[in-house]
């Protein structure tokens, strides 16, 4: 039986993310049904490109962290600003130094993490974001990061529901499960929860055209930024 959100996943459909979700219809799809990600699935994906991913996510989460110590400066609520300051907390205390021990199974250590320049997907895409919530409000910055954290729970999710997806021997089959798992879909879902909040307060219905031009720019760096680990993909 194939994956579907209306069933397997409802909230993904509901409020302005599902909506956002939706409208961006084939997009959407190109960045969670990449090559890339169908390479993970059957495992097939070649070890030194998945490294290669691996020195950018890295540098990507140091920008993410930027990108939410951004968010605190732009709330106007005590409860919005401890939320990103949780989440800022949360990246630089916890988040990052599981990243390295996982790369480390990967043979990558923290120097290899650190030598590496940032890729022109990776720059592309941070920027785009920083610079949406420089120029605008909370809500321009947190539609921004959206597909992200929507993306990677659905990509999770999708992959471990599939008997397709190779489990025996997979090396990323843990890369699959962290996605997929209870955590990282609480994560989705607390984060769904803080977009609804923030629509309805920054009054996302009379600006929406806007707002699905944020998110599918974003969605489309996305999609880009698995060409950082797989150079040449088409």
């Amino acid at each position: 039986m194939n994956w579907i959100a209306e069933r397997d996943w409802p909230r993904l459909e509901q409020g302005l993310a599902g909506r956002l979700r939706r409208d961006c219809g084939a997009d959407w799809e190109r960045f969670i049904d990449h090559p890339f990600v169908r390479g993970m699935a059957d495992g097939t994906l070649p070890e030194a490109d998945f490294r290669r991913f691996l020195i950018q996510d890295y540098l990507y989460l140091i920008q993410y962290a930027r990108a939410y110590a951004l968010a605190i400066y732009k709330a106007d609520t005590m409860e919005d600003m401890r939320s990103a300051s949780g989440i800022v907390s949360g990246l630089l205390d916890t988040e990052l130094a599981l990243h390295i021990a996982y790369c480390a199974g990967w043979g990558l250590c923290v120097e290899d993490l650190h030598g590496q320049p940032e890729s022109l997907e990776l720059l592309a895409y941070t920027r785009f974001i920083l610079d949406r919530g420089q120029t605008g409000d909370l809500l321009d910055l947190i539609v921004t990061l959206a597909p992200c954290l929507i993306g990677y729970g659905e990509i999770g999710a999708r992959l471990m529901a599939d008997p397709a997806t190779r489990r025996e021997g997979n090396p990323y089959w843990d890369w699959i499960a962290l996605y997929g798992g209870e955590k990282f879909i609480g994560l989705v879902d607390a984060g769904l929860m803080t977009l609804e909040r923030l629509a309805e307060r920054y009054g996302a219905e009379g600006r929406y055209p806007a707002l699905l031009a944020e998110f599918r720019t974003a969605v489309k760096l996305e999609a880009a930024f698995w060409h950082a680990g797989r150079s040449g993909m088409l």
